[in-house]
């Protein structure tokens, strides 16, 4: 920008008093270390457009971070440049918005300098400004409709913007790029300059794309283009042959079935529900924790991103979507059940970037083609999308078993364009209380789901009277789509999609289900009461002396500290006093006064809630606990007999808590480190290769059962299973009889013997544990369909038995007696 007669320095100073006065700016970047920029090079910026705001602004936070300054001159040996950068687009008229290429006169005159001098170099830095990109500051529909988007702001529009977005401006000054090595790898000063200019403005739009999202047309021009699209057009032609029905009596079928899918996407709306989440959250929870981000903001700028969350509550979506949002990235697009497309609120989401699928493509070749094609348009314009790979919420709090469908278009998508790399990111979400959460009680007790509506949407607002703690929310470690495919499945680019998938492909798809479940897992954050309730929940009253509790908790900290689960793993508070402080403050737990000594306990109606808590990270201590179970009550054994026995037991523990460790060389290492941590605490005595619990009725062996009743409740299931299999014999039951006959007398035990947690006798989890005895080949099925076995399941039985107390080992075998006894009695059909 040129100003004449010398007035460019009083036009400067008073601009620069009018956006000091109304901005205010957000950075990435803290400290000037963290640029990775060379202070031996000159440094020459790099705008998206000719605007005199941005330029200052830059100036002003390059001078904040003891960066050279925009506007000074820059040296070179055999030429000096009025000013140190550059930009790539200017207004073609003063009022109006087209845009043309911006003056590239210094860049040609730079790069002739270096071409000239092979021992010089300078550091290219792209700069990008984005106003409306402070989330929690908008409170206003007028600075809304001012914020930043793709349609490129005129002289006009741009002074509004100033005035209504100055205190919400997002800069993010870029890694720099050395021009020398540009210069190098062309043959003429004017092929580089074509090449830097490609390059910065490659990488503007994928600044862009990170923070607002692409550029996506109008919801009709996407609709259009689905169902003109090659693969719709041939399943709606072949659907017209084998059916007799007119072409375009199904063209239109599919066309209601691409706006019943689509998102309406808007920048405006989206800005709007922030302001409402904003408030929600602030009643709802009392903070919002995020870990490990700089994961996402690494990989966000070069490849597509997946968000891959857990499923625990409707609010998962939202959750997500706003603190992405807060932290300078564009929300993703939503895949939402079609069950929420509500009169309204459907309207709302899908302006907010959910897109609607129904539960089942089966039988309707024409929406599915519809829908994956959707899929890939999506995914191949660069917009971020995020969706549940366990496909509802989890009705016990523990992750379900992934399922295929998603991921299989994702794949799909990436063999038809694999342009763009895919990483598909993992998403922990725990909760300290959910808000469905008696609503998931009452299901697992056999109520019936109710289905969503308006009035029980407006019935729901009443639990903005209520509290539900913090929000945890841990971002796992990328997994990149091509290089797991390359992995799995070498010749996936070659997969003929207009064919089934063949078996390595499938198993490819299956694999990186399970993958994605267990990084997920792999990332969870053990918060307050996630240890209350691991502790208070193993006892049978849920009462503990406090004394006790508070060494337990340390335990539990010390373990997650020393032995930990996994490295993305976290521990939101590592101070046990703290931890039972928080819990009696937002009345998890109570303190109830004794002249022995103070106990610490919960009702029975906040147990069951906090059983659903508990199982969402209880995967990080089922290798701890069963570990102790095998020295609980001052047991000796030898250490390869130990590591011999959670060899046994590790596989189905694994498939139901899809825990991490792949091979017995990573088990055995982690199962080392969890003895040594116990040894340094006095729980386990190590004499050679000898292992003895510690002594009876000491605080040691208190803490040490105790802690095995983590695993408690899973050995109970196992033994309850296989006890009722083996009892009935083999070739006696079908699995889905041997389901039904194990959730019953699960239930049963349940209501006699332990604390009442309809998690223990969820039918999806036994369906899962008989699922894995058939996948380990210790249960078969004969060609009527009926379950067989041999002796290494009466082995399993055994040492499961082995496991447990005496009492509840009695109970199993007389109600699986009990429960055989009235099958044979029961009267059979004439």
């Amino acid at each position: 920008m040129t100003f004449w007669f010398g007035l460019d320095r009083l036009f400067f100073f008073l601009a620069r008093l009018f956006l000091n006065w109304c901005t205010r700016t957000t950075s990435l970047h803290r400290e000037p270390a963290d640029l990775g920029l060379d202070p031996n090079r000159p440094v020459f910026y790099v705008l998206r457009e000719a605007s005199l705001a941005d330029l200052l602004l830059l100036d002003r936070e390059a001078r904040r971070l003891g960066l050279p300054s925009p506007l000074s001159p820059l040296a070179l040996p055999d030429r000096t440049l009025r000013r140190s950068y550059f930009y790539m687009y200017k207004r073609k008229a003063l009022v109006g918005r087209e845009r043309v290429g911006g003056n590239n006169r210094r860049l040609i005159q730079l790069v002739e300098s270096l071409g000239a001098h092979p021992d010089q170099d300078v550091q290219l830095v792209p700069v990008s400004l984005f106003w409306g990109r402070r989330p929690e500051k908008e409170n206003s529909l007028w600075k809304i409709i001012f914020a930043e988007n793709w349609s490129p702001p005129g002289f006009i529009k741009k002074f509004f913007i100033i005035l209504t977005q100055g205190r919400q401006l997002f800069i993010n000054i870029s890694q720099p790029m050395s021009l020398r090595q540009l210069v190098d790898e062309s043959a003429s000063p004017e092929r580089t300059v074509r090449k830097a200019q490609r390059i910065v403005r490659v990488h503007f739009r994928r600044q862009r794309e990170a923070v607002i999202g692409p550029d996506l047309s109008h919801r009709r021009t996407l609709v259009n283009s689905l169902v003109e699209s090659t693969p719709v057009r041939e399943v709606i032609s072949q659907a017209a042959a084998e059916s007799g029905e007119a072409y375009e009596k199904l063209e239109a079928r599919a066309r209601g079935y691409a706006m019943e899918i689509a998102a309406d996407y808007s920048h405006t709306v989206i800005r709007f529900l922030e302001i409402v989440l904003e408030w929600v959250w602030n009643r709802l929870y009392s903070g919002l924790r995020a870990y490990n981000l700089h994961r996402l903001q690494a990989v966000a700028q070069d490849h597509e991103i997946i968000y891959v969350p857990c499923h625990r509550s409707h609010a998962d979506y939202l959750l997500l979507s706003y603190l992405l949002y807060k932290n300078g990235l564009v929300p993703p697009h939503i895949a939402a059940g079609i069950n929420l497309n509500l009169p309204v609120i459907g309207t709302i989401l899908r302006r907010g970037g959910a897109f609607f699928m129904r539960r089942s493509f089966k039988d309707n070749p024409i929406y599915a083609a519809v829908f994956n094609e959707y899929m890939h348009v999506t995914l191949s314009r660069g917009y971020s999308i995020e969706y549940f790979v366990e496909g509802g919420r989890s009705r016990s709090g523990r992750m379900l078993n992934p399922r295929p469908g998603m991921l299989k278009m994702t794949v799909e998508s990436f063999i038809r364009d694999s342009q763009k790399p895919i990483a598909l990111v993992p998403v922990y979400i725990g909760y300290e209380k959910l808000i469905e959460g008696s609503t998931y009680i009452g299901e697992l007790h056999g109520k019936k789901k109710q289905k969503e509506s308006i009035f029980g949407f407006l019935k729901s607002l009443s639990v903005l009277r209520s509290h539900f703690g913090q929000v945890h929310v841990n971002f796992g470690e990328p997994l990149l789509l091509k290089s797991f495919l390359d992995e799995q499945a070498p010749a996936w680019q070659q997969t003929d999609l207009n064919q089934p998938f063949p078996a390595p492909m499938k198993q490819a798809i299956n694999a990186l289900g399970n993958e994605v479940v267990t990084r997920i897992n792999a990332v969870a954050v053990a918060n307050p009461v996630n240890l209350l309730s691991l502790a208070l929940l193993a006892t049978p009253k849920h009462t503990m002396d406090e004394v006790q509790l508070t060494r337990q908790l340390e335990l539990y900290i010390t373990l997650l500290q020393q032995a930990p689960y996994s490295n993305g793993a976290q521990i939101a508070n590592s101070d046990a006093a703290d931890i039972i402080e928080y819990g009696m403050k937002n009345d998890f737990i109570h303190r109830i006064e004794h002249a022995m000594g103070d106990l610490i306990g919960t009702d029975n109606v906040t147990a069951l809630q906090m059983a659903y808590v508990r199982n969402n990270s209880l995967h990080l201590f089922v290798l701890p606990g069963l570990v102790c179970s095998l020295l609980k009550d001052a047991r000796s054994i030898r250490r390869d007999q130990l590591k011999q026995l959670v060899h046994l037991l590790y596989p189905f523990f694994q498939g139901e808590y899809f825990l991490h460790w792949d091979n017995d060389e990573e088990l055995f290492h982690a199962v080392d480190d969890i003895l040594r941590v116990l040894a340094d605490q006095g729980l386990v005595i190590i004499e050679d290769d000898q292992l003895r619990g510690a002594a009876l009725h000491s605080m040691e062996s208190e803490l040490l059962n105790h802690l095995a009743q983590t695993v408690a409740q899973a050995l109970e299931r196992f033994y309850l299973t296989i006890r009722i299999l083996v009892q009935h014999g083999s070739d006696r039951l079908t699995p889905e009889a041997l389901e039904e006959l194990a959730q019953q007398t699960a239930q049963r035990l349940s209501l006699l013997y332990e604390f009442n947690s309809p998690e223990f006798f969820d039918r999806v989890v036994l369906r899962n544990f008989i699922a894995q005895l058939r996948a380990y080949s210790l249960v078969g099925t004969n060609d009527a369909g009926l379950l067989t076995f041999d002796d290494r399941l009466r082995a399993l039985d055994g040492e499961a038995r082995r496991m447990l107390s005496p009492t509840l080992r009695q109970a199993i075998v007389r109600l699986t007696q009990l429960c055989q006894a009235q099958e044979q009695d029961a009267p059979t059909a004439p």
